[in-house]
């Protein structure tokens, strides 16, 4: 038998049946009377004065949490009972079955209540007020308009036709984007164009409202004239041509200017009136080489603008005169010999034939000449050759030239230079 070790336990205001009550709770003991007295043995377990201890802390901090634990579930009041009477709900032991059967249910209908699709929405929106245009800048027209007041508005949609006015968001053609806005430039169309545009609400389901339509839209375009050309002259040159000069206006803009003429009395008023002098460009000047010698013409000149706007005219009269025979004016240093009578063109002609001839007759002198003297240099020898003349002696030697072999081509060559001369003062 095991000798116990009291010493180990803690020591109490009861002894030490109280320390074996207490640590009993934890610990593998057996109690044992002998002799009357009760006794405490910690059966096949030897522990430590401080294992003991650890022990004991231990198992007093479990006892004191679990008591706490029961404390609190005893202390928690019960649910209430239902206001609206009827059978009060069992008790928490039996709740659990019932909660489990009941939330299949519960979960049934939230699933099926979920999977009813709403339905689809088929109310249009209001179509749009106001719908107008304003055409007062040349190249576009500016759409002007008022939203409905729906809450679901997505976009407006514009739409342009020429000769039936758009009845769906389909017909004609698209102006500019779809978002919601209470106006749009419409700068592709066409000045002096009619047109009929039609605005189109829709909501965020795709439904479109009723067509709000603006009929007859024209835009007229530039119609600011520019400023009349300035400094008209209207005169006529010695070939019998009438000139016609002037001075743009100084306003940009200008595309050309037009140059008309009439018979008078009958003057053009307008750029399509009479008949066209020269073609259309910017110009300060035009020469008339039709006009017919005798006749009085009425010139009038136009600027006009790229939209086609015209000045107002201005012009002058002319009466072309019969042309003047063209004679070149002397050199100032034939104007002394011009006056004693001139030489005409038939005796410039023959002293240049002359001239020619004696240039011609010269050359062909030269050249018999030298070939009869080269002849005579040379004498006949020994069977039909030819030899110097000096093998002979200075009898048949050829002698010098002397000045009246320069005679004819001195003469040749004054000829031609007077020849020259002539021809050159007559041009």
């Amino acid at each position: 038998m095991i000798a116990p070790d009291w010493s180990v336990l803690p020591v109490g205001s009861r002894g030490w049946e109280e320390q074996v009550d207490a640590f009993s709770a934890c610990s593998r003991l057996e109690e044992i009377y002998i002799s009357g007295s009760k006794d405490a043995v910690d059966v096949g377990i030897v522990r430590s004065a401080n294992g003991l201890r650890v022990l004991a802390a231990a198992c007093a901090a479990a006892a004191f949490l679990g008591a706490g634990a029961v404390t609190a579930l005893a202390s928690t009041p019960p649910p209430p009972p239902p206001t609206g009477g009827g059978t009060p709900p069992p008790p928490s032991s039996t709740t659990t079955p019932t909660t489990t059967q009941t939330t299949p249910t519960t979960s049934t209908s939230t699933s099926t209540s979920t999977s009813t699709p709403p339905p689809p929405d088929r109310q249009a929106p209001a179509a749009v007020s106001g719908l107008h245009a304003v055409t007062t800048t040349p190249g576009k027209i500016t759409l002007r308009w008022t939203n409905p007041s729906a809450s679901d508005l997505a976009g407006i949609m514009i739409r342009r036709a020429w000769v039936a006015c758009p009845s769906s968001p389909h017909d004609g053609v698209q102006i500019g984007r779809t978002g919601v806005r209470t106006a749009q430039v419409d700068t592709g169309a066409v000045d002096n164009t009619r047109y009929c545009y039609a605005a189109f609400a829709f909501d965020g389901s795709g439904n479109y409202s009723q067509a709000a339509l603006d009929r007859g839209v024209t835009n007229p375009g530039d119609r600011t004239a520019p400023g009349p050309v300035t400094g008209l002259a209207v005169t006529s040159n010695a070939r019998g041509q009438v000139v016609v000069s002037w001075h743009n206006p100084q306003r940009a803009g200008i595309a050309f200017d037009a140059v008309r003429r009439g018979v008078a009395p009958s003057c053009p008023t307008g750029p399509a009136d009479g008949s066209p002098v020269g073609g259309e460009s910017v110009r300060s000047s035009q020469v008339d080489t039709t006009a017919r010698a005798g006749v009085t013409y009425c010139y009038r000149v136009f600027a006009l603008d790229a939209a086609g706007n015209a000045s107002t005219a201005v012009g002058g009269d002319a009466t072309p005169p019969q042309p003047a025979v063209h004679h070149k004016a002397p050199a100032p240093g034939a104007a002394a010999h011009a006056s004693h009578g001139g030489l005409t063109s038939t005796l410039v002609r023959a002293v240049a034939i002359a001239g020619f001839l004696m240039l011609v007759i010269s050359v062909l002198a030269t050249v018999m000449t030298r070939r009869r003297m080269h002849t005579t240099a040379y004498l006949p020898a020994a069977r039909g050759q030819f030899a110097p003349a000096r093998q002979f002696g200075p009898r048949v030697a050829m002698t010098a030239s002397g000045p009246g072999a320069l005679v004819i081509p001195a003469l040749a060559v004054l000829g031609c230079s007077a020849a020259i001369a002539l021809v050159l003062l007559n041009l």
